[in-house]
């Protein structure tokens, strides 16, 4: 029988006519065991669509998570490939559970500015209260990430716009840190708190102060009523 190391192998090389023939031979679509990295997540992380596509026929565990807590689900959304994540939806993939980062699949997209994505999940029953390790939701790292179409959108599907992680860090002060104008526009008009001091002191403000476009930054939270 056909080992896994072949398999994947195989899928290194997008081989996809023996990859099929390895499958019709015996080896195992699901890898070697429990906790192990498997091909469909090797192929999914790679964008190798023709692959996934072999890998579902064959009957591959969309769910299977490695010692990493990932799925092939995670691994596609992390490396931005769209069409192999809407077709890993369209066989059975699950969004909820988290990785060892404590990360799920909607704060993957979020943070990947994958807004197509994001609305899916969410229609999927997506928690857009979930936070990381390090207290961080999908808004948060939406903003972090400048994604302003995804923060606006997480907003208007009821994203707490004033959570904060383990540092005491809310999105506007993300935001204002960034000198992302738009964001912490957004972010005022649906009644952002400029005044929450994070850990080590700073505010919305002070954190505009030093930003690369800190007089525009400054200006806007000094606007909403922002003071020293």
């Amino acid at each position: 029988m056909p080992s896994t190391t072949e398999l994947i192998a195989a899928t290194i090389k997008q081989d996809t006519q023996r990859v099929s023939d390895l499958l019709n031979q015996g080896a195992n679509v699901n890898g070697d065991g429990e906790g192990t990295t498997t091909p469909l997540m090797m192929s999914a992380a790679e964008g190798y669509i023709d692959i996934v596509n072999i890998f579902l026929e064959h009957n591959a565990d969309v769910n299977i998570r490695n010692e990493s807590g990932y799925t092939a689900l995670m691994y596609g959304v992390e490396s931005k490939y769209v069409d192999i994540v809407n077709i890993l939806l369209d066989n059975g993939a699950v969004i909820e559970g988290k990785n060892d980062y404590g990360e799920t699949v909607l704060m993957s997209a979020a943070r990947n500015g994958h807004l197509d994505l994001v609305n899916r999940l969410i229609a999927h029953g997506a928690d857009i209260s979930a936070t990381n390790n390090i207290g961080d939701t999908s808004l948060y790292l939406a903003v972090e990430n400048g994604h302003t179409q995804v923060v606006q959108e997480l907003i208007h599907r009821n994203a707490d716009v004033n959570t904060h992680n383990i540092g005491g860090w809310t999105p506007l002060m993300m935001a204002s840190a960034r000198g992302d104008i738009e964001t912490m526009t957004i972010l005022l008009e649906n009644n952002a708190d400029f005044s929450p001091t994070h850990n080590w002191g700073g505010t919305a403000l002070s954190e505009a102060k030093s930003s690369f476009n800190s007089t525009q930054a400054e200006e806007l939270l000094r606007r909403a009523g922002a003071q020293e």
